[in-house]
């Protein structure tokens, strides 16, 4: 009897230094927390600038043995310099259960989250996206963490998101569903419902098919399977995407009726290909451009001069070539297909 009562002592001891320990990490974390966000200001904003207040509001702390935690009407409230960023976040419940102590797996579910822009003449990241808002059904998400290390552990986080914004996959554990607000073009406002999607190791955020075929035929035209598949697959990108396309075609459009004999194909792929390389970088550049002759209907010929040229529009941007002198390097450059 003596033995068992040892044993119980012993086990809630055990249980209240993990739950003091998960204490300590929660307000360990909540000062780098304030660094991370700022690395994330960085990457989205692409300028310099930190996060200037975070404020955090939420409701009791449940804790869920054996190590986690739980808590309802989780609010958020940054403010960033730079460019001046208000963002607001919230949740209906957020929770956390580390598998394993001091170190393991650490799975955090989220329901009903929702980001917004607290400027309505700003969008919620930057102009580089177009996001207004965005409504999360649910978010489940696993990194391993260590509470004797925390800082590797939200490096490993910070990895995470990068790769998101970066590439539009990840090789973290991520489950997600729910809608992102886009804004196209000036003032058009659209719902586009995404998911996430496993390949192989990788987990990638893909826009909901239906919902790009009914907005992406506004801002371009012929656009092929692999346009939309690219599109799809890279919602981040989505509105500039379509964007540089519509601005291509209708420049195309504008020269065409002004001059004679003016080259509209060539014109049309080289401007293209020029926009998204000083946008992207020439090597998404290429990824665009490629994926667009999938599914097209061009003979083989066509295809092969319409990668040429794609290639001599990156090449224009790479040597910074102005935009205005586009349409001159075309005519007596001997890479040119006509």
């Amino acid at each position: 009897m003596v033995f068992m009562h040892k044993v119980w002592i012993a086990l809630w001891a055990a249980i209240f230094v993990c739950i003091l320990g998960l204490a300590g990490l929660y307000s360990y974390s909540m000062k780098k927390v304030k660094n991370g966000l700022s690395y994330f200001h960085s990457q989205i904003i692409r300028n310099e600038g930190n996060v200037e207040s975070l404020e955090i509001q939420y409701g009791d702390i449940d804790f869920q043995l054996p190590f986690g935690l739980m808590t309802e009407n989780l609010s958020i409230d940054i403010q960033t310099s730079g460019a001046d960023q208000h963002v607001r976040i919230s949740s209906e419940s957020v929770s956390s259960q580390l598998k394993g102590f001091p170190s393991g797996a650490m799975k955090m579910e989220a329901r009903n989250i929702s980001l917004r822009s607290g400027q309505e003449s700003k969008p919620l990241l930057s102009n580089q996206f177009k996001i207004r808002d965005i409504e999360v059904h649910f978010i489940d998400y696993e990194v391993y963490v260590s509470i004797l290390n925390p800082d590797q552990s939200m490096r490993r986080a910070c990895k995470h998101l990068a790769e998101l914004l970066d590439r539009g996959d990840t090789t973290s554990r991520l489950k997600m569903q729910g809608i992102i607000h886009f804004q196209f073009g000036k003032g058009l406002i659209l719902p586009q419902r995404f998911f996430t999607q496993v390949n192989g190791n990788l987990t990638r955020i893909v826009l909901n098919r239906d919902d790009l075929n009914f907005v992406a035929p506004k801002f371009a035209d012929r656009l092929s399977e692999g346009d939309l598949d690219l599109v799809a697959n890279h919602p981040l990108k989505a509105p500039r995407l379509l964007e540089i396309r519509k601005d291509t075609e209708e420049k195309s459009r504008e020269l065409r009726w002004a001059l004679k004999s003016f080259p509209e194909d060539v014109y049309r792929h080289v401007l293209w290909s020029y926009l998204l390389t000083k946008e992207y970088g020439s090597e998404f550049a290429q990824v665009v451009t490629n994926s667009h002759e999938l599914g097209s209907y061009n003979t083989e010929e066509e295809i092969a001069k319409d990668r040429q040229n794609n290639l001599v529009g990156i090449a224009y941007a790479v040597s910074n070539v102005p935009e205005g002198k586009l349409l001159e390097k075309i005519k007596s450059d001997p890479r040119i297909h006509f």
